[in-house]
């Protein structure tokens, strides 16, 4: 059961019901010994046993949330909704490898616990550059700074990557044909030269082209407010396929999958199919489980996902600095007057 919190429980609270389970579990060994009777006990009454108890475990911490989530604020309810989505966690239960990327520092983890729970982060500026009252979820819709465009990139990079292990003739950002005539959608992309994320043949079917496009929204927002998530994904998703997706299947004889992402490490129905068949096809190809091989990849997206949350209310969105035209630029002379001073 996904409470939306870091899992950990007080053994105090617990006590009762934990040594409950244990001796409802070694009851069948316990009445082995009890009848002196050689042989271990039964395995299939000792796991249909642990199956009880974890149903009645389960039941017990849905009522627990349940009851917990009527007693929140209405904003406070979205923020535990949004730490338990499927996935969501995974950066709190990795081992941090360095060589895996998935090692944050102090301030970045204390950073990322708060932006789980949606308090505030402390030390950042007041007001923005754009001159609205800076606050978290200001900072994660913030044009200013290129950080909304970096933390789409990283992850259209790293879907582009995993891609590269089980297709061929993958491309990042590919041109579409012309539309010639095709009758489309009303809505539909027409533009000369429209450009998906990532392009890949022979991911859904054989020989055949696959094309995806990656958005990355943040429920925290005021125009989602009243939107359920699942309503959120589903929205973003049709919009994507009102945009390309007749044109994908009419002029490229291809296929088409939006893959939709929230700032919390959630994603949209289309995006878990499509991580599920990419889990599929790779761990047939490393000869891996297909558990560990979707818990990797959600590990490598999450962190991916996260450090480009990070990065939104951490980063400077101040005027750049014009950099030097190097191209301008006598070296010899430069060396000279550095050498004068």
């Amino acid at each position: 059961m996904r409470l939306g919190g870091l899992g950990f429980l007080n053994p105090v609270e617990n006590a009762g019901s934990e040594y409950k389970a244990l001796v409802s579990v070694t009851a069948p060994l316990v009445n082995k010994i009890v009848a002196q009777a050689h042989g271990p006990a039964d395995e299939a009454d000792v796991n249909e046993l642990r199956r009880r108890m974890r149903r009645e475990k389960e039941e017990v911490l849905r009522r627990k949330c349940d009851n917990l989530k009527r007693s929140l604020p209405e904003k406070m309810q979205r923020v535990v909704e949004l730490g338990g989505e499927k996935g969501s966690s995974n950066w709190l239960s990795v081992i941090p490898l360095k060589e895996m990327n998935f090692e944050l520092n102090k301030r970045e983890f204390r950073d990322a616990i708060r932006l789980r729970y949606d308090w505030p982060i402390p030390d950042t500026q007041s007001v923005c550059v754009c001159g609205v009252r800076f606050t978290v979820d200001h900072a994660m819709i913030c044009k200013r700074g290129g950080f909304i465009i970096q933390r789409h990139n990283e992850l259209r990079d790293l879907e582009a990557e995993l891609l590269k292990m089980v297709c061929y003739d993958v491309e990042v950002e590919p041109g579409l044909q012309p539309v010639t005539g095709e009758e489309l959608n009303r809505g539909a992309n027409q533009s000369h030269d429209a450009r998906l994320d990532v392009h890949a043949r022979g991911f859904w079917e054989r020989q055949r082209s696959a094309y995806f496009d990656i958005r990355v929204c943040h429920p925290h927002a005021d125009s989602y407010k009243d939107l359920t998530l699942k309503q959120l994904y589903k929205q973003q998703e049709n919009e994507k396929k009102r945009k390309y997706a007749s044109r994908i299947l009419e002029v490229e004889q291809g296929t088409f999958t939006p893959l939709v992402f929230s700032t919390t490490g959630g994603m949209g129905e289309e995006c878990a199919r499509y991580h599920a068949r990419l889990a599929e096809l790779l761990a047939t190809k490393k000869g891996e489980t297909y558990r560990t091989t979707v818990s990797w990849i959600r590990a490598k997206v999450l962190f991916a996902l996260l450090r480009g949350a990070l990065l939104c209310p951490r980063g400077s969105r101040g005027n750049r600095k014009i950099a030097t035209n190097i191209h301008e630029t006598d070296f010899e002379i430069e060396r000279g007057l550095a050498g004068l001073s």
